[in-house]
This record gives C-alpha cells, structure tokens and sequence, in this order.
C-alpha cells in the first residue's frame, strides 16, 4: 500500500513520526514492504516542522501521483488563517476524493476541512481546537470527546498518541485485529523510558 505522509512549514514531527513507525514495524514483522511511505512537501526542498528540524521530502505535489491508499495529514501547534498552506489544500481537493483511506491528526483536520473533504461528516480534533473548527466549518460535524473517529474513508484523531491508535486502525482493517496488537505490543517493548530520580 502506499502511503503519504503530508509535509507543510511548521507540522508536528511526532504527528508524522508516530503513525509511521506502525506502518514500519508491520512492515517489519510481517517481513514484507506492506506499507510503502512516502513525504510529500510543498516542494523537493526539506520542510521545516515546528520544533524546528528540517525534514527531507521524497516527492513534492507538483509530481506526486495521487493514487495513494493512505494519506495522513498531520496537525501544527498553530493552524493559522485559511491562505495558509493553500497548495497543500489544493492537492488535498484534487486527489482526496480518490485517495482510498484520509487521516488527520489533531488540528490537520482543518486542513481536511478547507479542501471540503468533511463536510457533512464526522470529524474530531484537539479539544483546544474543536469550537474554533466548528465555527469556521459550520457544515463539519465536530466531536471532540472521542480519541478517534472514522466516518466512511475519512479518520481523524485528537493528538499525537491517537494518530497513533488510527495508524493501528488502519493496520487492523488490512492485516486483522490480531496483527495490530501483535505491533501495538512490539512498539511497547521498543519503547524505553529514562527514570527519573
């Protein structure tokens, strides 16, 4: 499958980081490149996240083809007016109707939203952000207590862990619910927190 990760000036690293590494670590256990990802930038040129690192692209969307199977957009600390990010918005309206499966995550709903892929759907975000989107997209359905949704092809989760659980969502619909637990725990295991004393 082939998936894209969205890169725009000031995107969350962890929001593309996250998802990511589930669909390497399927990739991993299952011993075959399921998941093929793909970073795709306004431009070939690498692309600032907020904190400042800046990530190198391997397409841009000048070129990318749009037969995409997953495209995750993620979220920023700060989504600002809409003329922001606007070929980023343009791609999304283009191709988003025939990418097979869209996730957003936290506040890269808005980006969803202003390319007119939610409307009169179900759409979470980060709670800070929900009124604020409901506001500016009256015809959104928002729902802002739940940790993910998915309404038809469109998911969408609130913060950096559920984009996680929607990446595993999307593992379990292709690989089966024993399989995404199989790397849910993997991932535990990897993970190693320093103590403090």
């Amino acid at each position: 499958m082939q998936v894209a990760m969205m890169l725009y000036e000031g995107f969350r690293l962890l929001e593309v980081t996250g998802p990511m590494d589930v669909f390497h670590e399927a990739n991993r256990l299952s011993g075959a490149t399921l998941y093929e990802q793909h970073l795709v930038g306004p431009s070939p040129r690498p692309v600032a996240c907020s904190n400042g690192v800046a990530v190198g692209t391997t397409e841009s969307l000048s070129d990318v083809p749009t037969s995409f199977d997953i495209v995750v957009v993620p979220g920023s600390p700060a989504v600002g007016p809409e003329p922001e990010h606007r070929e980023l918005v343009a791609w999304l309206r283009d191709a988003g109707s025939r990418v097979r499966r869209l996730a957003s995550v936290s506040n890269g709903a808005f980006l969803i939203a202003r390319a007119g892929l939610a409307d009169h759907r179900a759409l979470t975000t980060h709670w800070r952000d929900a009124q604020r989107l409901s506001t500016e997209f009256p015809l959104v359905h928002v729902i802002s207590h739940q940790s993910y949704l998915k309404d038809g092809n469109l998911y969408s989760s609130r913060g950096v862990s559920d984009g996680i659980r929607v990446a595993l969502a999307l593992v379990g619909e292709d690989l089966g619910e024993e399989f995404a637990r199989s790397v849910t725990q993997s991932l535990s295991r990897q993970r190693s927190w320093p103590k403090c004393s």
